[in-house]
C-alpha cells in the first residue's frame, strides 16, 4: 500500500508540474501576443500620424472643405471654399516628378494674431481670397537638384504670383538631395482676381538645376482647370 501511495503522490506531483508548465507557456504566449498587438498599434499610430498632413501655422485646416460653400473655423481663423479643381496629375521635368492635387480657392479671415503676418501679402489682411495647391516633389536621380514647383502662378484673370509670395512657407523650394521627396502645400493670396470669373490657373515651374546652377531641364507649364466657382 505504501508503494501504491508513493506512485500516486508522484503522479499527482508530475501532473501539477505539467499543468503549471502549460499555464506558464500560455501566459508567455499571451504576453508575447499582447506585446505584438501593442507594437502593431504603435506602428499604426505612427503611420496615421505621418499620413496626415501637418497643420500649417498660417492657415486653417481645409481638409473638411469638399464642396463650394463649405465653411471651417479654428484657432487660425475661418475659411470658406469658393472654388476648386479635380486636377491630380504628375508632370516630369527632367529628373523631377511634380504632382499637383487638391487645388482650392478660399476666402479667408485670419485670426487677430495672424493679421500682421498677412500685411505684406494682401491688400486687405483682415479678409482675402487665396489659392492653395498640394504638391509632391520627387528627385528621381542620385544627384542633388535645385527646383521650384511653382516659379510663377497666373490666374485666368491675369493676376501673377511669384514663388516668393507663397505664404505657407513649407520649404518646398530649393535643393533636393538625391532621391529626396517632399510633400506639402503652397498658398498664394489673390488680390486682383474675381473668383466668380476664375476659370483656370497656370503654373510655370522653374528649370531643374544642378549644384552648379546649370540648367538640366527646362521649365514646364501646367494648366489647371477650375471646375466649380
Amino acid at each position: 500500500m505504501k508503494t501504491i501511495g508513493f506512485f500516486l503522490a508522484a503522479s499527482l506531483l508530475l501532473a501539477g508540474c505539467a499543468t503549471d508548465a502549460e499555464q506558464g507557456a500560455d501566459n508567455n504566449t499571451q504576453s508575447e501576443t499582447a506585446q505584438e498587438d501593442n507594437q502593431q498599434k504603435d506602428e499604426n499610430k505612427k503611420e496615421n500620424k505621418s499620413a496626415k498632413a501637418p497643420d500649417n501655422p498660417q492657415a486653417p485646416d481645409d481638409s473638411s472643405l469638399t464642396k463650394v460653400g463649405d465653411f471651417h473655423e479654428d484657432e487660425d481663423g475661418s475659411v470658406t471654399l469658393k472654388a476648386l479643381s479635380n486636377y491630380n496629375e504628375t508632370t516630369k521635368i527632367g529628373d523631377v516628378e511634380l504632382t499637383i492635387s487638391d487645388v482650392k480657392v478660399m476666402n479667408y479671415s485670419p485670426s487677430m494674431d495672424l493679421i500682421d503676418f498677412f500685411h505684406p501679402y494682401s491688400d486687405d489682411e483682415k479678409n482675402f481670397n487665396y489659392v492653395k495647391l498640394h504638391v509632391t516633389v520627387k528627385n528621381t536621380s542620385d544627384e542633388p537638384v535645385d527646383f521650384a514647383p511653382v516659379s510663377v502662378l497666373e490666374t485666368s484673370e491675369g493676376e501673377k504670383k511669384g514663388f516668393e509670395e507663397d505664404f505657407y512657407l513649407e520649404e518646398l523650394y530649393g535643393v533636393y538631395e538625391g532621391n529626396e521627396e517632399r510633400t506639402g502645400e503652397l498658398g498664394f493670396v489673390l488680390n486682383e482676381t474675381d473668383i466668380a470669373e476664375l476659370s483656370s490657373l497656370t503654373v510655370k515651374t522653374s528649370d531643374v538645376f544642378d549644384e552648379d546652377k546649370n540648367s538640366k531641364a527646362k521649365a514646364k507649364t501646367i494648366d489647371i482647370p477650375i471646375e466649380d466657382s
